[in-house]
């Protein structure tokens, strides 16, 4: 999350700006010229998607999903942090996709019958939607994400079938919290769950969870699917 010095850099100094706002999972990586440099969560991505192999930055509008997600992907020596996407540096990125800035929006969390799917590696199976870019050389120091409600369509149509029309209401009062309240709310939402089940259930539902209620919701994965028509998958 390095000064953004470049010659045509934003007044403010950010290099991504993004409508709406979104959010990033990051893990300290110092080096020694870069005592601040970070690394993002990312999710691979092959050439049958997008035309060549690459990196899709991990991007949340919930969050308290972004909160859930570090909680469960983090390991010991390697805690994960939710930041604004503002402050991530996504050039490095950018250069190692050739050019291309993609994202991996996540929408919800993959279950198989009530019970959270988990990788191998301990971290939750996801339902996202990913979009690319082709970012100019002579903007890469100032990228600008904007989300149109088609390319939001799998999101909002999960949370709808869940009866959570006013889920973007829950996102101010949660940020509010100071950050040992955020992570009282996410070990509520990890306790509440019934379990986990490893990668031999194929996920069937979408979970999402209410931190106002405080409870989960489960929504068939054919809802997400018909909404992305099919192109989108999980991850």
């Amino acid at each position: 999350m390095k000064q953004n010095d470049a010659p045509n850099a934003r007044p403010c100094g950010h290099i991504l700006h993004t409508d709406p706002p979104l959010y990033v999972l990051v893990t300290y990586c110092p080096q020694r010229a870069q005592p601040d440099f970070v690394r993002a969560s990312c999710e691979a991505i092959d050439e049958t998607y997008h035309g060549r192999p690459g990196n899709a930055l991990t991007v949340f509008l919930s969050p308290f999903d972004a909160y859930l997600s570090a909680a469960y992907i983090s390991q010991p020596g390697e805690p994960y942090h939710v930041v604004h996407a503002a402050r991530f540096d996504p050039r490095e990125l950018i250069h190692t996709n050739g050019g291309k800035l993609h994202i991996s929006l996540h929408c919800g969390f993959g279950a198989h019958d009530g019970r959270l799917v988990r990788r191998r590696a301990g971290s939750i199976v996801t339902l996202s939607a990913e979009q690319s870019w082709d970012i100019d050389s002579h903007n890469v120091s100032a990228v600008d994400i904007n989300l149109t409600d088609h390319d939001l369509k799998g999101y909002q149509s999960l949370r709808d079938a869940a009866g959570l029309f006013a889920h973007a209401e829950s996102h101010a009062p949660f940020l509010s919290l100071p950050h040992p309240a955020r992570a009282r709310a996410v070990g509520r939402a990890i306790a509440c769950m019934e379990g986990t089940v490893d990668l031999s259930h194929k996920a069937n539902q979408c979970a999402i969870y209410d931190p106002e209620a405080g409870a989960w919701h489960f929504v068939p994965i054919g809802v997400f699917f018909d909404a992305q028509n099919e192109e989108a998958c999980p991850s």
